[in-house]
């Protein structure tokens, strides 16, 4: 687990935080009630290189 939260908030505190946020928001909408892979997945966060490719792709 540790891995994975690693890798999708790319090594930054803050992007952890948003990640975890964002899964705890949507672990209590589904019900599940707990962060878990489940939870991780639903979770509505874009990882900066996401955001990155996304913004570019925007000015094209």
């Amino acid at each position: 687990m540790a891995e994975y939260l690693l890798a999708r908030s790319e090594g930054t505190i803050g992007e952890l935080a948003a990640l975890l946020t964002d899964a705890a928001v949507a672990a209590i909408e589904s019900g599940e009630e707990a962060v878990n892979r489940r939870t991780l997945l639903m979770a509505t966060y874009a990882g900066p290189t996401e955001r990155r490719r996304l913004f570019e792709r925007e000015l094209l």
